[in-house]
């Protein structure tokens, strides 16, 4: 009977225990695609713009990375949708892109993983070297 005790308060250690805080994610937040996303890549010259079921693409030749309103967008956005946990843009002409959004620092990053690789993503307002995750 001890040793079945001795088993049993281990065990409760072992479990109470071994949640560590780096397991913890910004996943858990309420982080959401919506909004200005500058696409991270050598050049800033790209923001993607995700409201009400569209992603919409917008330019700037402005070295600053400052991006023009919505109306500056290219015409046709792209739809939108999650299917569970992946993020999917209808490319149109049958084409997807099919991603795992992954959050960092507040939510102000996020990685969208793919078979092919992965994109960062930063909010507008947001400075991508000051996340260190």
């Amino acid at each position: 009977m001890k040793h079945l005790l001795l088993m049993f308060t281990a065990l409760s250690c072992l479990c109470l225990f071994s949640c560590d805080k780096e397991d913890d994610n910004d996943n858990d937040l309420d982080c959401t695609i919506e909004g200005r996303w500058i696409v991270q890549a050598d050049q800033i010259n790209t923001l993607w713009q995700f409201e009400n079921g569209l992603q919409y693409t917008i330019y700037t030749s402005d070295t600053t990375g400052t991006f023009g309103p919505i109306e500056d967008a290219i015409p046709n956005p792209h739809d939108y949708f999650y299917e569970g946990d992946t993020l999917v843009i209808d490319l149109n002409f049958g084409n997807f892109s099919r991603t795992l959004p992954v959050y960092k620092c507040d939510c102000n990053v996020v990685e969208l993983t793919s078979a092919t690789g992965t994109q960062a993503l930063y909010k507008e307002d947001y400075t991508y070297e000051d996340c260190d995750e």
